[in-house]
């Protein structure tokens, strides 16, 4: 090839997190390209800062004079009690210039690509886009960029980019969730706090005990759920040339010095690919401050393919530090005598090997005398709260200098982040004044002076004297490139109309930069949609079952739709099928082919024979646990059912998904039966009132990282044995493992609302789903003549009787139909 043939090299856009405006401002100071930031009430990171309306603008308006674009999340699950006050605030974000808005509820991006189409939109990782598929269905819909998730390869990502045409955004740095996101409910059942809408507990940082066939086994430590940190510094070229448009950092939590160093280091690490791909490399000083930044360990996630022990530190939960040192002894008075292995400061935090308490430093002492910094090598006197012990890691968790330097980064009143602008003055005897302002972006500004260029008196002002003043533009945002003075001799221009001029054109231009990006609407009053009569017939009972014992169990006992397989689908056969529709179809029940929550693109093609071959037998149609899914049916042109995994909560997503022809939906497990009973006139709603609720879905196998050996193959001990994790109060979580060594976590209590069935026939629900795929044939047979029986009860009016949810099961939960979450 060429010189001349050469592709133009693209470098991605570093797109920073903003958790306030001096988060927004290290971001911009430090060479962010742009930056998202959340709206208080309507962001995935809820326990951030955020911004009111007010702040919003003020904002954006500050990125957009620096040539910074804004993206607001909106990134959360939205109840039908919040979507009027979702839908102003959206247009508010649309009327003040954002550039895009990140959105994770499908009913939101339904409403924002017809009522709003001005605004772009920016699909949130929380939609767990990772497939082909799904990127196209959500291109099909009008969205401008796709989150992928994080659980991706860079081979998957190359080819995702090479076989669509929307943007595609990667993380880069920063915390991992564990769980795919937008499946994860373990925070949401544990304690009311869900992770969807942004009030995340974090309980994958907590610590767990390993059960295998329901024995302790003994593990190294116990945070058995808490990844490393992410930090792809090392393979950034291998992201840059796998086609990606926006690399973005975590952190809308961290402290501003943070997102100015994390976002300094990485813009001057794609500055230098971009100026020598072939001499791309991270220094040990640059990899070194990523680690005393923040760090739980570093790693590079899923990027270089499964990582399995690589992901997972299952002794720190929290940030790390660097290693400055060992403890040699007790040196009396609350002194510990320590041998450096690297830099200490008075003010530094530290932590320690031996637990998850800090301090701070307070006194360093050398030959007994007071120091405020000592250097690698020495052996100090260090006074600590906290008794430790000889041998002791002392770990440098937060660095002063390195925090006021970052600091320095942006706190100045003179701005770093400059635009350039070309200046050109007319100054002409007889004439109006006139400055030509021009900046990067091709915005120019014309100034006419009121003042008329006057013949000088006595001394004249030359061109040099006009050039100092005009240069005047330190404290704006402007950089002069050139200046071009075109005048007469012997003129005389006072200083006063100099600077007049100038600042005049730096307001102009400061107008331009930030009201181009701004929308005009009418205000409009959003309310809800008029409810629909639905036809509502008679209740119907569905079971998800995933082998032909449990199915037949479930057809006797009166089952009207069975659900028929599980995540393990290569177990299945066309003629598994068959046997399994037969059986159906002389009972007079309906049969649908269950499919994953999670499919990627190499699984979609076998996936897609065996919808194929289910539908050939008779099934009557698929359930969908997928975007990508989704769109893979409309091809085939067959009847589908919406899963929960879809996160259905509101009016706009049973109304959207009903739109695209859907049999039904299955509705969210985190809402209450009184926003169920809403829902329900706006569809064809499914509940799931019994069974196994999954919590999370995790690409990495929980149990191979403890067990499964340190080589690449894991010896796979899932296959024979059962297990569970067990948090501090007692409560067992069990754990799948399926053929593709993806780990499924389920609640520790079964759900069961047996019991309040009559409650939910009132509320409008006419399908009614049990999960039984993990039950033996007995339990099976027991609970589908329960809710059989107990459904024709209502149906009759008849005094209900026999079995009550403590007969099914001695540890149920009723889940957050009668609670709610935040």
């Amino acid at each position: 090839m060429t010189s001349s043939q050469t592709p133009m090299l693209h470098i991605p856009e570093l797109l920073a997190p903003a958790g306030d405006m001096l988060s927004l401002k290290a971001a911009v100071e430090n060479g962010a390209d742009a930056v998202y930031l959340g709206v208080k009430k309507l962001s995935a990171r809820a326990y951030a800062s955020n911004f009111s309306l007010d702040e919003l603008e003020q904002a954006i308006d500050y990125a957009h004079l620096r040539g910074v674009k804004v993206y607001v999340t909106v990134n959360t699950l939205i109840k039908d009690a919040e979507f009027s006050e979702a839908a102003r605030t959206l247009q508010s974000i649309a009327a003040y210039g954002a550039d895009a808005v990140i959105v994770q509820d499908m009913g939101l991006l339904s409403f924002l690509c017809e009522l709003l189409p001005e605004l772009p939109v920016h699909a949130s990782t929380q939609m767990t886009v990772h497939n082909t598929e799904s990127v196209r269905l959500l291109e099909d819909l009008g969205v401008k960029r796709i989150v992928l998730a994080r659980e991706l390869s860079l081979e998957a990502i190359g080819s995702i980019c090479d076989n669509t045409q929307a943007e595609l955004e990667v993380f880069i740095h920063g915390a991992l969730c564990i769980c795919y996101s937008g499946q994860c409910l373990f925070s949401s059942m544990i304690g009311g706090r869900s992770g969807n809408r942004g009030y995340c507990a974090q309980p994958c940082r907590k610590q767990y005990t390993l059960k295998k066939n329901g024995r302790v086994v003994s593990v190294q430590s116990n945070f058995l759920l808490s990844p490393k940190d992410l930090n792809t510094s090392e393979i950034l070229p291998h992201l840059i040339e796998a086609g990606v448009s926006s690399f973005k950092i975590e952190g809308r939590m961290k402290r501003p010095e943070y997102v100015a160093g994390v976002v300094g280091i990485y813009r001057r690490l794609l500055d230098r690919y971009a100026a020598d791909p072939t001499g791309y490399f991270v220094s040990g000083e640059e990899f070194r401050m990523l680690e005393q930044l923040f760090n739980r360990g570093f790693t590079h996630g899923y990027l270089s393919g499964k990582p399995r022990v690589e992901l997972m530190d299952h002794g720190v939960p929290y940030n790390r530090g660097v290693l400055v040192g060992t403890v040699r002894g007790q040196s009396g008075g609350g002194y510990v005598s320590l041998k450096l292995s690297g830099s200490l400061n008075v003010g530094d935090g530290i932590g320690f090997s031996c637990g998850d308490v800090g301090e701070t430093v307070t006194r360093i002492s050398y030959g007994g005398k007071p120091l405020t910094s000592a250097d690698k090598g020495m052996i100090v006197d260090l006074l600590l709260s906290n008794s430790v012990s000889a041998g002791t890691q002392v770990y440098r968790t937060s660095d002063t200098s390195l925090l006021k330097s970052m600091e320095r980064s942006f706190d100045s009143q003179t701005p770093v982040r400059k635009v350039a602008v070309r200046l050109k003055l007319i100054a002409i005897k007889g004439k109006h004044l006139e400055l030509n302002f021009q900046d990067s972006d091709n915005n120019i500004v014309r100034i006419i002076s009121e003042y008329i260029v006057e013949p000088s008196q006595k001394n004249p002002t030359t061109k040099g004297d006009m050039e100092k003043q005009l240069l005047k533009l330190g404290n704006t945002v402007f950089h002069p490139v050139s200046l071009e003075v075109i005048s007469d001799l012997d003129i005389f221009v006072p200083i006063k109309e100099l600077n007049n001029i100038r600042n005049n054109a730096v307001q102009e231009m400061d107008k331009i930069r930030t009201s181009k990006w701004k929308r005009i609407f009418e205000r409009f009053i959003f309310s809800l949609p008029p409810h629909q009569e639905q036809n509502l017939g008679k209740p119907l009972l569905a079971v998800s079952v995933n082998t032909l014992d449990g199915l037949l169990s479930a057809v006797d006992e009166g089952a009207d739709l069975i659900y028929f397989g599980d995540e393990n689908y290569r177990d299945h056969t066309k003629a598994k099928f068959k046997e399994a529709h037969d059986v159906v179809f002389r009972a007079g029940c309906r049969i649908y082919l269950t499919t994953p929550s999670i499919v990627w693109d190499y699984e979609m093609n076998e996936l897609q024979l065996l919808i194929r071959q289910a539908l050939e037998v008779g099934f009557h149609g698929v359930l969908v646990g997928n975007l990508g899914v989704l769109r893979l049916v409309q091809q085939i042109g067959c009847n589908f059912i919406v899963d929960h995994h879809l996160n259905i909560l509101n009016h706009r997503t049973v109304s959207f998904f009903k739109r695209l022809a859907a049999e039904a939906v299955v509705l969210s497990a985190e809402l209450t039966l009184e926003q169920i009973s809403s829902l329900s006139r706006y569809g064809n709603v499914e509940c799931m009132v019994h069974g196994d609720l999954q919590l999370m879905v995790t690409e990495n196998c929980i149990v191979g990282s403890l067990l499964g050996g340190k080589g690449n193959a894991c010896c796979m001990p899932c296959r024979t044995n059962n297990f569970t994790i067990m948090d501090e109060k007692g409560f067992e979580f069990p754990l799948l493992m399926d053929e593709h060594c993806r780990t499924h976590i389920f609640n520790s209590r079964e759900l069961c609302l047996l019991d309040d069935i009559s409650s939910f026939v009132k509320a409008g629900v006419r399908r009614f789903r049990i999960d039984a795929r993990y039950m033996g044939v007995q339990k099976v047979q027991a609970v589908v003549a329960a809710y059989k029986q107990r459904i024709n009860e209502c149906v009759s009016q008849e005094a209900i009787s026999g079995l009550t949810c403590r007969d099914l099961s001695d540890k149920y939960t009723k889940g957050h139909y009668f609670r709610g979450v935040l």
